[in-house]
């Protein structure tokens, strides 16, 4: 079983969400969150069960370089919760609809099913997660 697909179960069966790695050998980065939001007690105890888990033993049985990191402020959104957490936030988002100018910022007024609504005072767009290229929270 590849790395990243048995990773990926760990984190699941944890119950967490793999955003995003960056494997090389001996290494590992996993991006992870929850829905609610992710506390450092939480990454703590995912690192070591990671460790510790008999199939990452078995690929390195003399250990792995392991970093378990949240997604921070500046991450880009991906998933359909992270935009519902941060519905009423500004935001700066890239995308390929043709009649709005590309970046578009504004706040995130709606998600439903897979439509994210952001506005600003002067217009308000819809976007399908796929139209999105990127979405970031603006820090002012």
């Amino acid at each position: 079983m590849e790395l990243v697909t048995i990773l990926e179960s760990i984190i699941r069966e944890e119950g967490f969400i793999l955003l995003d790695s960056t494997v090389s050998p001996g290494y590992a980065k996993l991006v992870v969150d929850t829905e609610d939001g992710i506390t450092l007690d939480e990454i703590t105890r995912l690192t070591r069960t990671v460790k510790d888990a008999g199939e990452i033993n078995e690929l390195f049985p003399e250990g792995i370089r392991l970093e378990v990191t949240s997604p921070g402020i500046d991450y880009p959104m991906t998933k359909l919760f992270q935009y519902k957490r941060n519905i009423g936030r500004a935001v700066r988002v890239l995308h390929e609809l043709d009649n709005c100018p590309s970046p578009f910022e504004g706040q995130i007024s709606a998600v439903e099913n897979t439509t994210v609504t952001i506005e600003n005072k002067k217009s308000r767009y819809s976007f399908d997660l796929v139209q999105i290229e990127k979405c970031q929270l603006v820090i002012r």
